[in-house]
């Protein structure tokens, strides 16, 4: 199996460098390493001058993540492509090697990652189809593996500012009835400074919400989802919570209007 990896960036950091040489020192080795760089300034590919790897550079505009993963596909010269973020560190040699041969045994071309919520789960392998898909667990484009073809046959939607992994996701289900293998490891560490267990981002949150609430399931924003945010936000009221109060209410008015008209967002929140 060969495969392109594709790699989201903004800015040079350490971890950055590791998650690199993670992707290198895998087993299965990939054919090449393409960066979708929007750091506008030429940081990333000074320091990677001889490192094996390929930079792709964002157009001067804003940034849509389904766009920047669109660009690394087209510059993809392998069968298929790893779509891994910038922020995802594997810690597993063999990693890759081992989802693919998963996915193989079952007949499955799709296989992702995601970090297991259980600690003493070190692994587990879930099939998800459409009748099991929520609009919340189809695959992650912090680290997937996909069919470079299907990919440019039909790309991420740039009109869908986040969760454009689980519109895809739908599609695909839809499309062609086949399942997507979804991989629980913990073997992986997402370390987004913006977004994670100890701090979050109100606004991609709310964009996710939204998004997947109007372009995946429809149901995520019907009367009584709503109803149970604006509760939410009446007992962070009672609790004395008025930041977390003028969240809940935000995110339900957000869903109401999401019912009348597209939402619109950046897919870039930091």
């Amino acid at each position: 199996m060969r495969y392109s990896v594709i790699i989201r960036a903004y800015e040079l950091t350490p971890l950055l460098v590791q998650v690199i040489e993670a992707v290198k020192d895998q087993t299965l080795q990939p054919g090449e390493i393409i960066i979708v760089d929007s750091s506008r300034d030429g940081q990333l590919q000074h320091a990677f001058p001889t490192g094996g790897v390929k930079f792709v550079r964002y157009p001067e505009e804003s940034f849509n993540y389904s766009k920047a993963i669109n660009i690394g596909v087209d510059a993809a010269t392998q069968p298929y492509t790893l779509v891994l973020s910038s922020h995802m560190l594997i810690r597993s040699a063999n990693l890759v090697e081992k989802g693919w041969l998963e996915a193989a045994d079952r007949g499955v071309e799709i296989v992702y990652w995601d970090l297991s919520r259980d600690a003493s789960l070190s692994y587990r392998a879930i099939e998800i189809n459409k009748r099991c898909f929520t609009g919340r667990n189809g695959l992650s484009n912090s680290l997937a593996l996909i069919p470079t073809q299907l990919l440019r046959d039909r790309p991420f939607r740039e009109e869908v500012f986040s969760a454009e992994d689980q519109e895809w996701s739908r599609y695909y289900l839809d499309r062609f009835g086949r399942p997507i293998l979804r991989i629980e490891t913990n073997d992986i560490d997402y370390l987004n400074p913006n977004h994670g267990e100890t701090v979050w981002s109100e606004i991609k949150l709310m964009n996710e919400e939204l998004a997947i609430g109007h372009f995946v399931n429809r149901r995520l924003i019907m009367p009584d989802r709503i109803a149970h945010r604006f509760l939410r936000g009446v007992l962070a009221t009672l609790r004395r919570r008025p930041e977390r109060a003028r969240a809940h209410f935000r995110f339900a008015h957000a869903m109401f209007m999401a019912n009348f008209w597209r939402p619109e967002g950046k897919s870039r929140y930091f």
